[in-house]
Order: structure tokens, then sequence, then C-alpha cells
């Protein structure tokens, strides 16, 4: 099993590769898609699927750029308001094999209406998920906000509750690959930039 993380200069961005018997597939990639392809190739490894965690504010997804270069699906939860054209819709409890590993699929709205979690599972011990892409839902030691939605504040500000008790319910043995790291991210608001730290 081959899982790498990838870290976008100048940006708090985390993306990841994983691969097993032959087959890959990366998470939330970056524009620049030729690091995936060529550490993919270099373990042997083709790139099947592109899974997307949510619709980022502070990147643009890399995810229909990789598609057109490896032929990979690329699955994105539901976004009745923005759909994602160039990605198949999935939902909680979906499943995906990629060689001897599970990827299952969690709607953790809270962050973003289209928020999904990955849970990643290894056939040798099925039992138990061995980690869980979580996105912007849950970092170490931090959460995702949850103020994209001004006129839904209330309902808007429950939904990571139930979300982080399906993430949490996964288990201790669970590692935790979030979507982003300690760091500096660049938002336009209003025509200006701002600069949001994330804590270490």
């Amino acid at each position: 099993m081959l899982l790498e993380k990838i870290k976008t200069p100048g940006l708090s961005h985390l993306s990841y590769l994983v691969g097993s018997g032959g087959q890959a597939a990366v998470i939330d990639p970056r524009r620049d898609c030729a690091i995936y392809v060529d550490k993919a190739r270099a373990e042997g490894l083709e790139i099947t699927h592109i899974f997307e965690t949510h619709r980022n504010e502070d990147l643009v997804s890399g995810a229909p750029i990789l598609a057109k270069i490896t032929g990979a699906v690329v699955l994105h939860g539901p976004n009745p308001e923005r759909p994602i054209v160039y990605a198949q819709t999935v939902r909680d409890g979906d499943c995906f094999a990629i060689g001897q590993l599970e990827i299952r699929v969690l709607e953790t709205p809270g962050h973003t209406d289209d928020h999904l979690a990955y849970a990643v599972f290894d056939t040798a011990y099925p039992d138990k998920a061995v980690g869980v892409f979580t996105g912007d839902a849950l970092f170490i030691g931090d959460v995702g906000r949850t103020d994209f939605y001004p006129d839904r504040r209330e309902e808007v500000a429950g939904l990571p509750y139930d979300s982080l008790r399906k993430i949490l319910a996964l288990g201790d043995q669970a590692i935790v690959y979030p979507a982003h790291g300690a760091g500096s991210v660049l938002r336009i608001e209003h025509g200006r930039a701002r600069i949001f730290h994330r804590r270490p």
C-alpha cells in the first residue's frame, strides 16, 4: 500500500496519493497535476479514481485536469445548487476498490453542503478503517469553518456535530488525513486579499 501526502507550496493545502495492486487514487488534487502522475508511474500505479472532499474556496481544483490526463473518474458529493459538471455524484455508503483497499464515502456536511470524508479500509484488516480523508471537516486540533451560508447560520452550525460523530465512530486506530495543514490560506474577499492563519 502506498499513501503519500503532497503539500502545495505556498499554501496549507494537502492532497494525497493512495495506491495498491496497480491502482491509485488522488484525494483533493491541486491544479499542477504532473506530480501525481509522476509519483504513480514511479510506483507502477495507474490513477483510476479522483476523490474530492468538497468544493474548495481557497484553491482551484486540479480534478478535471488530472481526469483528462489519466482518464480517471472524478467523484464528488451532492451539490444541487452548484453542480460539479466534471464529476460523478457519490453518496453516503458508496464504496470503491483500489487494489486491496476499499474507500467508503461518508457524507459530512457542515463546512460545505457537499462535504464528504473518505474512510480507507484494507481488506487484509477489514474490521476497522485504517485512515480517513477528512477534507475540511476535521483537522488536527480543529474543525472546519461553517460561515459560508450566512442565511442558514443556525442550521449549518449544527451539521458538523453529526458529521464529526460519523468520523469519530471509525475508531482511534483510523489516522486522520486533513485537506489542510498549518500555514496561511489566501482568500480574495470583496476584491481584497486576506490571509487566514491556521494553527500548527
